[in-house]
């Protein structure tokens, strides 16, 4: 099971991000015949001064 984790600036919409998260799980089944729904995404939302 392929797992993603990213680390972004705070501020991106839970719309932004899960439109993010079903093209990387798009890209991953592509690049690794993965079913889409196997991918695990997860945000890290940091501080802009970390």
């Amino acid at each position: 099971m392929p797992v993603v984790h990213i680390n972004l600036i705070k501020g991106r919409t839970k719309e932004q991000k899960a439109a993010m998260a079903d093209e990387i799980s798009e890209v991953i089944h592509k690049h690794s015949s993965a079913p889409k729904e196997v991918a695990i995404v997860t945000f890290n939302d940091i501080e802009p001064d970390s």
